[in-house]
């Protein structure tokens, strides 16, 4: 009876054991009919992505570049009304009144600035490259007699060996250049993509006037989700943390804006005092190259001095020694005036920053990249230090192999 049992109990267990692998059998061939009709679709599945994709594009675009006009807006709307607050009773008891006085002279602003920039500097800036690019080759081959003029009378120095590497050197500006006005006759024609990026940045700015006018309310929503998704204490935390970094990325932001400005228009000033050739293209590279940081003002002052060079390579030295100057007057004086220690990062990280961030997203990268490490950077030294806090709590043995090196008597 005994054996019985046994037998009975060994036959359960070996068709449990049958039934598993059946089981997983059935889900194996299942997988893999699934994957096969996965790759033999993946050209309409990638498709459906793309369109689905493209289309939360379209939807959410306005609302980010709205958010994004707001929030490049907000300090200086916070600068109107703390004036108007100053100015009277009247806008100190009428909050709403002040607020939408400040959104409008913002709007003023930057509606009076793009309709000026649409008017005057993009026509300027267009026949300017045009002018440019058809006048590349004339300045080119003018260069070349002047440099074979020179070194002709140099008996060691071969003229022509120059000129070829010159124009090497210049074959990049002279491609551009070619390529200019084909690039701005397709950028004129595509009618529809200008279109409706025009529409969505109209759309942006009705977006961005109502988060201004009830941004405190819509602040006050975030914090209630925070809140009711997380425990107090982690809130708190997330919180704390998201403040610190809309500080760093906002003075960031602004300042490298506000100070990129600034640098542009005294390079355009200085340029046309220099007689120097288009100085208003010029003074763009050096203004827009100049938001980048570290690099920027590099990156802004090669195309300055080789544009100068191909058409007065005289005038092409004092221009270098010009940008140099500005460089120097921004990196010592105008830069830590605005910026002030809003990033708090040494070279080397400034440099990893700008060439991780260019190597994911361009040259918004380089930009983003800074304010993104630093706030990394922030909150990896604080975690390290109460780690360290929490280890040590009695002393900080550093600090005690610090007084050994600098007293070996006292400490054996």
């Amino acid at each position: 009876m005994r054996r019985f049992d046994n037998f009975r109990r060994s036959r359960n267990e070996q068709d449990k054991l049958l039934a598993k692998i059946c089981i997983y059998a059935f889900i194996l061939l299942a997988a893999l009919i699934l994957f096969e009709k996965v790759i033999g679709n993946l050209p309409n599945i990638g498709s459906s992505i793309t369109k689905a994709t493209n289309y939360l594009n379209t939807l959410t675009a306005p609302f980010l570049m709205g958010f994004a006009i707001a929030y490049v807006m907000n300090p200086f709307l916070n600068f109107f009304e703390k004036i108007f607050k100053k100015s009277g009773a009247f806008f100190q008891n009428h909050v709403k009144i002040t607020r939408i006085l400040s959104i409008l002279i913002n709007y003023v602003i930057i509606i009076g600035g793009t309709v000026w920039i649409v008017i005057y500097l993009v026509p300027e800036v267009r026949d300017s490259i045009i002018t440019f690019a058809t006048n590349v080759t004339a300045y080119s081959d003018a260069m070349n007699v002047r440099i074979q003029n020179f070194f002709d009378r140099i008996v060691y120095i071969n003229s022509a060996d120059v000129n070829n590497v010159i124009n090497r050197l210049l074959a990049p500006v002279k491609d551009i250049s070619q390529n200019a006005p084909e690039l701005l006759e397709t950028i004129a024609v595509n009618v529809y993509g200008f279109g409706r990026i025009t529409i969505q940045f109209i759309m942006a700015i009705f977006i961005a006037f109502y988060m201004l006018l009830d941004k405190e309310r819509f602040s006050l929503k975030a914090k209630k989700g925070i809140y009711t998704f997380f425990p107090e204490e982690k809130a708190d935390v997330i919180l704390r943390s998201a403040i610190r970094t809309h500080h760093i990325f906002q003075n960031f932001i602004v300042g490298k804006a506000v100070d990129s400005l600034i640098i542009g228009i005294l390079a355009f000033i200085g340029l046309n005092l220099m007689k120097a050739p288009y100085p208003l293209i010029l003074s763009l590279i050096i203004g827009v190259t100049n938001m980048i940081p570290y690099f920027g003002p590099f990156i802004g002052a090669i195309p300055a001095i080789l544009i100068t060079l191909l058409i007065d390579p005289p005038l092409a030295i004092a221009v270098g020694i010009f940008v140099l100057i500005l460089q120097q007057f921004d990196g010592n004086y105008l830069g830590p005036k605005i910026l002030g220690n809003s990033v708090d990062l040494n070279p080397l990280w400034i440099i990893l920053a700008v060439l991780i961030g260019g190597a994911f997203m361009g040259p918004v990268g380089m930009f983003v990249g800074v304010p993104v490490f630093a706030t990394i950077k922030t909150f990896a030294s604080e975690y390290v230090n109460r780690k360290y806090t929490e280890k040590y709590p009695t002393g900080d043995p550093l600090s005690i192999q610090t007084d050994a090196q600098e007293q070996p008597g006292k400490i054996k």
